[in-house]
């Protein structure tokens, strides 16, 4: 009675460690609504962990719903991952979207994000399923992580639309144009004094002082009428 006892003891501590092993390292998937932080090695940080979230409020305005996954994968290969998304529909799991990453390069975590639209089939107050699975080379699907997210509307409005400072100075502008016109600069104001007014010239001949160089006209005729009595004297 008492080796059956030891034999049964003796097994049941080899299995503890390896029991207490599984669950450790058992892949899990979290969801934020955004991203969340990570170590070096990819480890989700204590930080990362409180900003993880059991229900994911929909994008305002939208209907669609922006998911911030990380996951630690049990087993992962270099392949394809999926993320799969199951409702439980007349207590049946269906599935509603599957998300493919492409070029996974089998690492132990994965940070990544997803949109969940819905349009695809999500709908707000609904808890889904995801499985993180890959398929092997005989075509089995290997689950290597799980979790559940449930989707929400709080009804919160986008924010209003941000105006670049640019844009709001070529609006000023155009408002300033607008109220000036098409006003032209104001010329150079007239002078202030009029020019001398200018004397009409008389009709016929006139000899002007200026012709001689600055000389008297009747000293000029004076001085011609001299030289014709000279030479009549001759």
């Amino acid at each position: 009675m008492r080796r059956p006892l030891h034999r049964l003891i003796t097994a049941a501590a080899f299995a503890a460690p390896m029991l207490t092993s599984v669950i450790a390292y058992a892949g899990e998937i979290k969801f934020g609504a955004q991203e969340l932080a990570v170590d070096d090695k990819g480890v989700i940080t204590a930080e990362g962990k409180k900003a993880a979230v059991s229900e994911l409020d929909n994008i305002p305005g939208e209907d669609a719903w922006q998911a911030f996954v990380w996951a630690k994968l049990d087993n992962a290969g270099e392949g394809p991952l999926y993320f799969e998304f199951y409702q439980e529909i007349n207590g049946q799991n269906s599935l509603v979207f599957r998300h493919e990453e492409n070029g996974f390069d089998g690492a132990k975590y994965f940070s990544g994000e997803i949109e969940l639209q819905g349009r695809i089939g999500f709908n707000k107050d609904r808890t889904y399923t995801v499985r993180a699975i890959q398929v092997s080379a005989k075509g089995k699907d290997l689950e290597l992580a799980k979790g559940k997210i449930k989707l929400i509307k709080s009804g919160k409005e986008p924010p209003p639309e941000e105006k670049d400072d640019e844009d709001d100075e070529l609006a000023d502008q155009d408002e300033h144009d607008s109220l000036g016109g098409d006003e032209e600069e104001p010329s150079t104001p007239p002078p202030t004094e009029a020019p001398p007014p200018v004397e009409p010239k008389k009709k016929g001949c006139s000899i002007d002082s200026d012709a001689f160089g600055g000389f008297n006209g009747a000293l000029v005729l004076f001085g011609i009428a001299g030289g014709l009595l000279y030479r009549r004297r001759r």
